[in-house]
């Protein structure tokens, strides 16, 4: 429309009067604030849309205060002036318009205001009948309030339940991705997040169908360990639905024919589908695995070529696995290139640090650095030298790798317990005795504590963390800077032993809590026990400055994100053990917590049997078996590396032997504590990690712990000591009655009787 079309417009409009007729007057002024607004774009529009009262059409009164406030919310900002504007509209005079306008009233209040609960208000007055799209978004938006705010994961999949596909077929694919992740990340329900998943279809939404296959291609290789099945999701993942994810699903492909099916040509066709543009970390790790499936097929120029693409900037731990690979290649009697493999070894050590998946790699490193430092023959020597694989590289990693197959047997939760059943899950829960004051802490008002994990140096068992160690002849270093913290747990829950023991407040016996957690307050994930970035970030500044010279690390800066909340950690059941004597125990539930359980509803008959059932189960005789053979082992190996002459001369061999056997250090117990029947969370890190709160005061500097998460969601029960004071559970029940929860906690006072 030309300009002087526009200027006639409006003059012919701005003639219109009341006098006119209220609504031919009201459609005027709505006509004329459109012009200003979307052609002019001159604030007048404002003073137009202002001048239509109710009175002169409820309609199109209602459409005004809606443009209004959508000025005020997305062009000046003023988002208290938008909310006047949006209240305004009233369901009766437009149903429509009103969902529109409660929709955004929701929005600023969750994106601008962070006021959840006011958005949630807004959000719920909107019905599927006044506007299907808008209703859809709706329940996303309260979904994603509930899964990422509030943590009530079964009111978030309530919400986007809601959602149909032919409301809105893209949205209906992100809930159901949404509830695929709730089930896979939260309830471990790898059926029901199986169903989710498999409701994506490619042409709603490609890039949301890529993820959900390959997550799909996750769990059948990771946790269902049905690796065609796997293969065949991972199949389904086009390069161009998401790059990104094709090229994670190549190399998850490669590695089923490289570790599992040990087919190494079919590894190296999907290890080479990998280019550099799409993801230069998982290249260079493609890289290194398609190095080491040339080595076994004794192609050893291919294999080196491999392990030299790989590079220091694209993967510091590819690139010191490729430069340890390559020395070890140079030593052999393929190579005998002795100066290259020193030169291999010694830039791998520069950068090397203490991680989850090889942290033999770091002991090495330290190794190399010490015996160059002492000038040992085993540096100087080349047929020394020649054998530093054998005598020190291949007896760590086997020492590292042992002690994780140990961690792996005292994992309390198997991933493919299935929530389905886990009212029959005998371990289903477990229990942490504690003062009713920290309880209080991790319940009160609208910032409640976070559960805490402590560090193992600060423990009152002044055995804690060394009875692995002293078995072994090793010493624990005070000053090593990597630090274990741990929160401990029963099997359990309603034992005298323990409420004499923890919790007491007012020196009275028997007044603690035991805090009964369900299985979702843990992880499944073993390689997050140990916090791999901190620990390299330190690592890493601590190799520079004992080189004592400024040395430029090629790699990019790592980002820490601190939001005071640790990833899910997993759960293990300690090991009892009796270094004199030999004797070994697996932590479990006792027999007479089954009788405590079901006493009012079974016979001890079925009671006796259930027992049994779970002891059979738990196979506690091979497991205690075969980690009795693994600790031999390590035992075995440990005496030869501390035996050596030259070895003998590092200062510190003691504290680098300590971190190959640091995952499981925590988790051997003295077998004089068996009745605790104790399972731990552990969490390894180096002490500057910004997750580790300082003292605040003088009178708490021997108290150093890390935040690990909110916890009411994650309680079933709450057992009351037998002398816990009466207002402890008076408040208690307060605190939950007002919360008006859909899964009730329970409240059990404790009748075990104290003398």
């Amino acid at each position: 429309m030309e300009e002087k079309d526009i200027d006639q417009q409006i003059e012919e409009l701005n003639k219109i009067t009341r006098e006119d007729g209220k609504e031919t007057y009201a459609q005027a002024q709505f006509n004329l604030a459109c012009i200003y607004h979307k052609i002019k774009q001159d604030d007048k529009a404002e003073a137009f849309y202002l001048n239509i009262n109710k009175e002169d059409n409820p309609v199109t009164y209602a459409e005004a205060q809606f443009k209004l406030g959508y000025i005020y919310e997305e062009i000046k900002h003023d988002y208290d002036q938008a909310e006047a504007f949006y209240l305004n509209i009233n369901k009766e005079d437009n149903p429509e318009l009103y969902a529109l306008a409660q929709f955004s009233l929701g929005y600023i209040y969750q994106e601008i205001k962070h006021d959840y609960d006011q958005a949630e208000a807004f959000y719920l007055n909107i019905n599927k009948e006044d506007n299907p799209l808008t209703y859809a978004e709706v329940q996303f938006k309260l979904g994603y309030i509930y899964e990422e705010i509030k943590h009530d994961y079964d009111q978030a999949e309530a919400f986007y339940l809601n959602i149909n596909k032919e409301d809105n077929p893209e949205l209906y694919a992100l809930a159901q991705f949404s509830l695929g992740y709730i089930y896979e990340e939260i309830k471990h329900d790898y059926d029901q997040t199986e169903a989710f998943y498999l409701n994506i279809n490619k042409e709603d939404n490609p890039e949301l169908y890529a993820l959900a296959q390959f997550s799909l291609g996750y769990i059948y290789q990771e946790i269902k360990h049905d690796y065609d099945q796997a293969e065949a999701f991972y199949l389904n993942i086009n390069k161009e639905d998401n790059p990104e994810r094709y090229a994670v699903a190549q190399f998850s492909l490669g590695n089923i024919y490289f570790i599992i099916k040990q087919d190494y040509d079919k590894a190296k066709t999907y290890f080479s589908n990998i280019t550099k543009e799409n993801n230069p970390e998982l290249y260079a790790n493609a890289q290194f695995n398609l190095g080491c499936c040339y080595y076994r097929k004794h192609n050893y120029s291919n294999a080196k070529t491999c392990y030299l693409n790989v590079s220091v900037k694209d993967s510091p731990n590819a690139y010191i696995q490729a430069k340890f690979e390559l020395g070890k290649m140079y030593i052999s009697k393929i190579f005998k290139n002795f100066t290259k493999a020193q030169s291999c070894f010694f830039e791998a050590a520069k950068t090397a640090t203490y991680s989850n998946c090889h942290p033999y790699y770091y002991i090495c490193a330290q190794f190399i650095l010490k015996l160059k430092q002492n000038d040992s023959s085993f540096i100087s020597n080349k047929n020394k030298f020649a054998k530093i694989n054998k005598i020190i590289f291949a007896r760590i990693k086997k020492i590292c790798d042992l002690a994780n197959n140990i961690k792996n047997t005292l994992l309390a939760f198997n991933q493919l317990d299935n929530n389905k059943h886990i009212e029959k899950k005998p371990e289903r829960r477990v229990a942490h005795y504690t003062k009713p004051a920290v309880l209080f802490n991790l319940l009160k008002g609208k910032k409640p504590s976070k559960f805490r994990l402590n560090i193992v140096d600060f423990m009152n068992d002044p055995s804690e963390n060394q009875v692995l160690t002293s078995w072994l002849n090793i010493s624990n270093n005070p000053d090593n800077e990597i630090k274990s913290f741990l929160a401990s747990f029963s099997f359990n829950h309603n034992s005298l032993n323990q409420f004499r023991l923890y919790g007491n407040e007012d020196n009275i016996v028997g007044s603690g809590v035991s805090i009964a957690f369900n299985k979702n307050f843990f992880g499944l994930d073993t390689e997050r026990s140990i916090n791999n970035e901190i620990i390299s970030l330190h690592s890493i500044k601590s190799i520079k400055s004992f080189e004592n010279k400024q040395v430029k690390l090629e790699t990019e800066q790592i980002e820490i994100k601190n939001d005071n909340t640790l990833y899910p950690l997993p759960l293990y059941r300690c090991l009892y053990f009796d270094p004199k004597t030999g004797y070994m125990a697996l932590a479990k539930r006792n027999k007479q917590s089954f009788y405590l359980e079901n006493k009012n509803e079974k016979t001890p008959e079925t009671i006796d049997r259930e027992w049994d059932d779970y002891i059979n189960l738990l196979n506690e005789s091979d497991k205690i078996s075969k980690i009795r053979t693994k600790l031999e082992a390590i035992q075995k190996l440990i005496a030869e590396l501390s035996n050596n002459p030259e070895l003998k001369k590092i200062s510190n061999l003691d504290e680098l032997l300590s971190l190959a056997v640091l995952p499981i250090s925590c988790l051997i117990k003295h077998a004089a504590f068996e009745d605790e029947d104790e399972c731990r969370m552990i969490y390894i890190t180096h002490i500057a990690d910004d997750n580790i709160v300082e003292p605040q005061d003088y009178q708490s500097a021997n108290s150093l712990y890390v935040e690990y998460t909110h916890v009411e969601e994650y309680i079933d029960n709450i057992y009351l000591g037998p002398q816990c004071k009466m207002q402890h559970k008076i408040w208690l029940q307060n605190h939950f009655k007002k919360k008006r929860r859909e899964r009730e906690i329970k409240l059990i006072k404790s009748e075990m009787p104290l003398r």
